[in-house]
This record gives structure tokens, sequence and C-alpha cells, in this order.
């Protein structure tokens, strides 16, 4: 499963809830670079949403990434 697919299995069943990039790469076993790479390409598909705002996993004010409705 590449990255990005793994990225969307986790989004879509904790929707709402956005993620940082740092808490997806713990939850995936991937390193934070990663994420940010992969949520950045994810948001082009409009599948899911980038944003400023709080970590659903760690509660700081960050850059998040969801799954759109």
């Amino acid at each position: 499963m590449t990255a990005k697919e793994r990225v969307a299995a986790f989004l879509a069943p904790h929707q709402p809830r956005g993620f940082c990039d740092e808490r997806l790469a713990r939850a995936l076993g991937i390193v934070p670079a990663t994420a940010c790479r992969t949520t950045m390409k994810a948001v082009r598909s409009s599948s899911f949403i980038r944003e400023y705002g709080v970590c659903s996993d760690c509660g700081v004010s960050r850059l998040v990434t969801r799954a759109s409705r």
C-alpha cells in the first residue's frame, strides 16, 4: 500500500478530525517528511482538505489534513 493510500485509509474513518503531519506519520509508521509530501499531493484530489487548525491528536494549532465530506 502506498503512503497516499495509507493516509486516505487513516483519515477517512476519522472524518472530520484533522491531523498534523507529525501525528499522521506516527500513526502510519512513516517519517514526517513523507507524511507532508503525501498530504500535499492528496489535497490535489479534492478528497482531503489541508488547512491551519488544531490537530485532533496533539492539540497544537498547526497545518492539519482531514478528509473532505
